[in-house]
C-alpha cells in the first residue's frame, strides 16, 4: 500500500520546502498533498508562484478548523509540517489527537547552523526531524535528544538543491558579468550595518558588474521572518537612491545563469548556488558569530569582505573548499527520509506532541483562529 503524505505549510520558505520535499518523497514512491494553513504569515499568490515555480499549482488555504477536520475525515500516513515554530507546535499538537495519529515530520527550510534549541522545542514530540546536512545532523541531534527523546533526526539534502555540488575546476572558472545578492530579514540587523552593505553593492555597480538585490517580497508582503529595514525601502530612501542596483522578485534560479555570482551574509541561497555551480561570496564584514548565522562557513574558502569583492569576483569568484561542501549540505548520499517513513508509517501510536497549555501555546492558536493579520506577531523560528 502507497504511503499517503499531507503537507502543511504556513509561510513562503516553508512552503518552498515543503513542496520541494512532498515532490522528493512522490519521486520516492509516496503519495501526498500540500495545503497551506492561514496564518498572519500566509505568503501572497506572488510568494506562491515564486515557491512552487517547479512543483504545480496552488495549494487549498485551510482555516485550523478545516485543517482539523481534513485530518479526522482522512488521516493520512503522514504528516510533514512544514511551518513555523508557533505553527508547528499547534499542528503537532492536534495531530496528536488524531486516531490513527500519523507520523509526524519536521524540519527548518534552509541553513540552520548553529543548531537553535528554540526550533527544537517548539517541534517537540515530532517522530521525524530532518537535517540538511552532516554537520546539521552533528549539531542537531544532542539538542533533539534532550529536548524531543522519542524523536529520530534523518538526513536529507535541501531539496530544492540541483546537482552533486561541487564547483568547477579553477581551469574552468567563469567570467561574471552579474552578482546576484540574497538579503536576509534579520541579518545584518541594524540600519546602519545595511545602509553599508548597500554602499558595498553599489561600489560593485560602478566596477561594471549587473547588480541584482533578489527581494523575498515586497513592501506589502508577508515573509516567515519580519524584515525591518528592507533593502528596497532604504534605497529608496536615500537622496541619490542605490545607482546600478536593481530589485527583482521571484525564483532565485531564475537570476543566476552562466555568468552569474551569488553574494549573501548568510543565506540558504549560498548553497542553492553552490549547488549549481555558481560562485558565491560570503560577506563577513559585520563579523563571523552565532548572531549572524554564518559560523559554520568558517573553512569554507567563501569569506570576502566587500571592499575586495570586486577583485574577487574579477578572478572568477571564491571556490569553496570540497570536505566543507560534503559536510554542509552538498553530499551524495541519498535521503534518508522515504525509508524512514516507510519504516515508520503505521507505527506512530503515541500521544505524539504534548497538548496546548499556557499562554505561548494560547497565543500561537490564536494567531491561527483569527484573521491574518490581527493576531500579535510572534517569534517564528
Amino acid at each position: 500500500m502507497t504511503t499517503r503524505v499531507l503537507a502543511v505549510a504556513d509561510s513562503d520558505s516553508y512552503l518552498k520546502w515543503g513542496a520541494a520535499t512532498l515532490d522528493g518523497l512522490r519521486d520516492a514512491g509516496l503519495s501526498g498533498r500540500l495545503v497551506l494553513v492561514a496564518s498572519p504569515v500566509l505568503p501572497s499568490q506572488a510568494q506562491v508562484g515564486a515557491a512552487l515555480a517547479a512543483t504545480g499549482p496552488p495549494p487549498a488555504v485551510l482555516r485550523v478548523g478545516g485543517l482539523v477536520r481534513r485530518l479526522r475525515q482522512d488521516p493520512p500516513d503522514v504528516l510533514l509540517v512544514a511551518c513555523t515554530g508557533p505553527t508547528a507546535r499547534v499542528v503537532l499538537a492536534l495531530a496528536g489527537r488524531v486516531r490513527p495519529r500519523p507520523v509526524t515530520v519536521v524540519g527548518l527550510p534552509g541553513w540552520a547552523l548553529p543548531a537553535s534549541v528554540e526550533a527544537v522545542g517548539l517541534r517537540r514530540g515530532a517522530d521525524l526531524f530532518v537535517a540538511h546536512s552532516r554537520a546539521e545532523r552533528a549539531a542537531f541531534e544532542p539538542v533533539v535528544r534532550r529536548l524531543s527523546p522519542g524523536t529520530r533526526v534523518v538526513l536529507s539534502r535541501l531539496p530544492f538543491l540541483a546537482g552533486a555540488g561541487t564547483h568547477e575546476p579553477d581551469g574552468a572558472r567563469r567570467r561574471v558579468g552579474r552578482v546576484v545578492f540574497a538579503p536576509q530579514a534579520l541579518v545584518p540587523a541594524s540600519r546602519p550595518e545595511r545602509e553599508r552593505l548597500l554602499d558595498g553593492l553599489v561600489a560593485v555597480a560602478a566596477a561594471g558588474y549587473e547588480v541584482v538585490v533578489k527581494l523575498r517580497g515586497r513592501a506589502a508582503e508577508r515573509q516567515t521572518h519580519d524584515e525591518r529595514w528592507p533593502f528596497d525601502e532604504l534605497a529608496a530612501a536615500r537622496p541619490g537612491g542605490a545607482p546600478g542596483l536593481r530589485f527583482e522578485t521571484g525564483p532565485l534560479a531564475a537570476w543566476l545563469g552562466p555568468t552569474s555570482a551569488l553574494v549573501t551574509v548568510s543565506s540558504t541561497a549560498a548553497l542553492e548556488a553552490l549547488a549549481g555551480g555558481v560562485p558565491v561570496a560570503l560577506l563577513d564584514d559585520f563579523g563571523v558569530r552565532d548572531e549572524l548565522i554564518n559560523t559554520a562557513f568558517r573553512g569554507s574558502g567563501l569569506l570576502v569582505g566587500l571592499a575586495d569583492l570586486p577583485a574577487v569576483l574579477a578572478a572568477g569568484g571564491p571556490v569553496a573548499d570540497p570536505g566543507w561542501l560534503d559536510a554542509h549540505g552538498l553530499h551524495r548520499e541519498p535521503s534518508e527520509l522515504p525509508d524512514a517513513l516507510r519504516t515508520a508509517a503505521g507505527a506512530a501510536t503515541g500521544a505524539g506532541a504534548p497538548a496546548l497549555r499556557g499562554p505561548a501555546d494560547l497565543r500561537a492558536l490564536a494567531r491561527l483562529i483569527a484573521p491574518a493579520g490581527v493576531a500579535r506577531p510572534v517569534r517564528r523560528r
